[in-house]
């Protein structure tokens, strides 16, 4: 298989189904950049200026610490190198530097599968949606 990775992706969606219940916790407005290269990715996404994010929400979700950055700076980001588990369709991005600095020396785990043109990184129910630019 050739690297189907390769390229500049922008974010389409992020969704976290819950049941029948399809939620966007950073809005339906939030942008993103991923990259991937021969060896190393980066990826960023920002928050929409002035989302309102509900207590409700964040418990709901189970996100409070990745929801409370991005409310209190609006911006996520990290930058590593990365393997491809095509067995398992897993990709394993090795963080490097992020700007939530727990993240660094760990391993960021996403099932993928591309489907229509689009790449989707997968977490359990959260599911990133990436358009190839």
């Amino acid at each position: 298989m050739s690297n189907k990775f390769i390229g500049t992706w922008e974010l389409e969606s992020v969704i976290v189904k819950q049941g029948d219940t399809v939620i966007h916790p950073f809005g339906k407005d939030a942008k993103g950049i991923l990259f991937y290269g021969d060896e190393y990715m980066s990826v960023q996404i920002m928050m929409p200026v002035d989302y309102p994010l509900s207590d409700e929400r964040k418990q709901q979700l189970k996100l409070e610490d990745l929801a409370h950055t991005l409310k209190t700076i609006g911006y996520m980001g990290y930058f590593g190198t990365y393997e491809i588990d095509e067995v398992n369709q897993k990709v394993i991005h090795n963080v490097e530097g992020a700007i939530a600095q727990t993240r660094i020396g760990k391993e960021e785990i996403r099932n993928y599968w591309f489907e229509d043109g689009k790449l989707v990184l997968s977490t359990g129910t959260t599911e990133l949606t990436w358009l190839k630019i």
